[in-house]
């Protein structure tokens, strides 16, 4: 009977063995599959943050944890945590407004193409928040922000929108300005 139990005891040992060498072939021949695993790990933590934050699902509102989940994937460049870090310090969820580190929140989201956080930024500059008035700043934000999103997305609408009402509030001087920043920022793009 010791001896079945051995044998046993020898299959579940190199079957375990020959899986994490069969894994470790894995991530050899298709290296994407190891390295998608820190992404799948960044966005676990972005969604436990977010519905803490939110209290989703049932989850106890925490700001606290939902911090230290926010903070670990933003910390590894993804934008819609960066993006929800600088909404917290906007509107005060769980720590005092301060304008100017949700600026610059949004704005490590933005410099990767982020078109949500593009959006927020345009938003702080044309309704001064935390900053004087700056329409044009406002209509290069979103004008990014419409070009980084996908043709009839959310965030697609949302530029338009407010692409089409500030610039009602633009003087021509204002709208050339904003047209000759973004033809400069597109060449200085395409240029890199």
């Amino acid at each position: 009977m010791k001896w079945v139990l051995s044998l046993g005891f020898l299959g579940l040992l190199f079957a375990g063995r020959a899986l994490a060498e069969n894994r470790q072939r894995v991530y050899e021949t298709y290296p994407q599959t190891a390295s998608a695993l820190p992404l799948q790990r960044t966005r676990a933590n972005f969604a436990e943050g977010r519905d803490l934050l939110f209290a989703v699902d049932g989850n106890p509102r925490s700001f606290t944890t939902a911090m230290v989940y926010l903070r670990s994937a933003a910390a590894r460049h993804y934008a819609p945590a960066q993006t929800l870090m600088g909404l917290i310090y906007a509107e005060g969820y769980g720590v005092p407004k301060d304008h100017s580190k949700a600026r610059a929140w949004y704005r490590l989201a933005a410099q990767q193409g982020y078109a949500r956080a593009q959006i927020n930024l345009g938003d702080m500059d044309a309704k001064e928040r935390g900053v004087s008035s700056n329409l044009v700043g406002a209509y290069t934000w979103y004008a990014s922000a419409k070009a980084s999103s996908r043709l009839g997305s959310l965030a697609y609408r949302d530029a338009t929108g407010r692409i089409a009402n500030i610039s009602s509030r633009m003087t021509p001087a204002q709208l050339a300005t904003a047209q000759r920043l973004i033809a400069d920022r597109r060449a200085s793009e395409r240029s890199k």
